[in-house]
């Protein structure tokens, strides 16, 4: 005797089960229509005739689903590949949104039609906070969900790899100080308590990402060569690794801020700047992710006591690069001593070189033999003439 069901799994999916015996066959589809001529098929495939006694067709292998296979992905390739706290935010990621829409789904259903539903119902939702997610947040599930996909393809999970088409984004804008509101800024750090009294000013002269100030040590500094050899940073459960992209990078010291570092100079242990006690300092005693008054970080306080806008420790890292590309730094420098992977991300401060603009357009005066034109002479002007 055959049983079968049809029923709604997750917002958009329906299963349709057959059992025969002890054989259980099941399809996923997104409409429950479709659902059901699949449960007619499965049905068709496994009935057995009972006169001729024939031994019902094999049905076919059930696939992995994405909840299945995200499992093995993140016990194996993600913590063999990825950095601890990379791990835990994919984590996050997929129990918040990618599995509840997705999961119950065998990896060879999920197809173009799949995920774009998937991306239809993520823009129609809203977060906890009660806003909307934004598009840049829905790629990076995207970019999670994809780096799975290809893995099961890649593992013979599934036949191909379907398409993914990201949403469009708007090219992020970017909040920097000028020269006046920098020196402002540095000013006002000299009353700060320690450590905000000399971290603020070398983020501002170094560019540094948070994680980084927050993993340096005293024998990344070099105050004889003036320079910093960033090779460590800090994640949110305050473990050490590989800066962001794995890489390592020398970053060259101004003057100001090896003075700096000499005054700062402690011996409480081996981080540059800790807590009183020696321990690493906390992401959350750095910047609070709230944006009420009561919760401010020290950069948000010294900013409201200085009469300047709000800012977070990103903008510093801004600040350092638009500044020294509005000085003449060429697009290669600022790429170094920021330690991005490309050209892609440092070329968003392309547009503060005044210089480079003038020159590019310094080249139209100038003729195929590289002499400057538009300039008539006397001889010009008489043969023109005559």
């Amino acid at each position: 005797m055959a049983v079968s069901k049809v029923k709604r799994r997750g917002s958009w999916i329906w299963r349709a089960r057959v059992v025969v015996g002890g054989t259980v066959a099941t399809a996923y589809r997104s409409r429950k229509d479709e659902a059901l001529q699949a449960e007619t098929e499965l049905r068709e495939r496994m009935s057995v005739p009972g006169s001729t006694r024939e031994r019902a067709p094999p049905c076919e292998k059930e696939t992995k689903t994405l909840a299945q296979f995200a499992d093995e992905f993140m016990s194996t390739y993600a913590t063999t590949n990825n950095r601890p706290s990379t791990v835990r935010e994919k984590r996050r990621c997929l129990a918040r949104s990618i599995l509840p829409a997705l999961g119950a789904l065998p990896l060879a259903d999920i197809g173009a039609r799949q995920i774009e539903h998937y991306k239809a119902a993520r823009l129609a939702s809203t977060t906890c906070k009660g806003t909307k997610p934004q598009a840049k947040t829905i790629n990076e599930e995207l970019a999670i969900l994809g780096k799975i996909l290809r893995l099961a393809h890649e593992w013979g999970e599934i036949e191909k790899m379907p398409p993914i088409k990201r949403l469009k984004v708007r090219p992020p804008d970017f909040d920097f100080l000028d020269f006046d509101e920098a020196e402002r800024l540095i000013t006002g750090a000299a009353a700060m308590p320690s450590p905000w009294c000399a971290m603020i000013p070398i983020a501002c002269w170094t560019g540094l990402r948070l994680s980084e100030l927050r993993g340096l040590q005293w024998d990344d500094v070099d105050l004889v060569a003036r320079r910093i050899h960033v090779r460590r940073a800090a994640d949110d459960e305050d473990e050490l690794h590989p800066p962001k992209n794995g890489r390592a990078r020398i970053v060259d010291l101004p003057r100001r801020a090896v003075e700096q570092l000499r005054a700062h100079k402690h011996l409480r242990g081996p981080f540059v700047f800790c807590r009183d006690d020696g321990r690493i300092l906390p992401t959350w005693e750095c910047e609070s992710k709230s944006k009420r008054e009561r919760d401010d970080g020290p950069l948000a306080k010294l900013c409201r006591r200085i009469g300047l806008r709000r800012i977070g420790w990103h903008a510093l890292r801004h600040t350092y690069a638009s500044h020294l590309i509005m000085r003449g730094a060429s697009i290669v420098e600022v790429k170094e001593l920021l330690g991005h992977a490309s050209l892609t991300m440092t070329l968003r401060y392309a547009h503060l070189s005044p210089s480079s603009r003038r020159a590019a357009v310094d080249l139209l005066e100038r003729d195929g033999r590289g002499v400057t034109t538009g300039v008539t002479t006397t001889r010009d002007a008489t043969d023109s003439c005559s």
